[in-house]
């Protein structure tokens, strides 16, 4: 027997909560996958099962040696807007270049990712770096600041506050919501 609700001003005494609304979906969604029956499903055929041989087995290449990047404890501040009167470096200078790879560390016992995986991503993430460093030393026509600067500058702060009040609510819940997706897929 669903408790009595007390009635929010505006809404008719008939209309059901929200979640009354999504009990009777859940309740509906459990009816109908109880409903189905096992029968639709045919049992998978009984073979014997595989035999490895020497002649099946596949060389793997040789990997590489993972690239370990260097980890930063924590974002350093960024520099006060330059006043709009300074010169911008000419666009004929060459960007700065990337900072060297550290040298890398030995690998536990219990890596989380295979050799050639880490070091695919690895390169990937080289080839970001390089991309992005390369855009952000585009060509400015006027010798000032482009626009982009100027608004990346004043929406930085702005976004660190949003981040700082929303973010750890927003990953609670999207985590939340996760482990009651695969709870729910377990136990259905």
């Amino acid at each position: 027997m669903p408790e009595e609700r007390p009635v929010q001003p505006g809404a008719h005494p008939a209309d059901p909560s929200m979640e009354d609304i999504l009990a009777s979906i859940r309740r509906i969604l459990n009816e109908d996958e109880a409903a189905m029956p096992a029968a639709s499903v045919p049992p998978p055929p009984v073979t014997e099962p595989l035999t490895l041989t020497e002649e099946m087995l596949v060389k793997e290449p040789e990997a590489t040696p993972p690239v370990a990047l260097p980890i930063a404890a924590a974002p350093p501040e960024p520099p006060p807007p330059a006043p709009m009167a300074e010169a911008r470096p000419s666009p004929a200078s060459a960007p700065d270049p990337l900072p060297a790879a550290a040298e890398p560390q030995p690998l536990s016992a219990e890596a989380l990712v295979a050799p050639a995986v880490a070091a695919a991503a690895s390169a990937a993430i080289g080839n970001l770096l390089r991309a992005v460093s390369q855009d952000r030393g585009a060509a400015v026509t006027r010798g000032g600041p482009s626009i982009e600067d100027v608004v990346r500058e004043e929406l930085r702060p702005l976004l660190k506050d949003w981040l700082d009040q929303h973010l750890p609510g927003l990953v609670e819940r999207l985590v939340r919501a996760e482990i009651e997706r695969l709870v729910g897929r377990a136990l259905g």
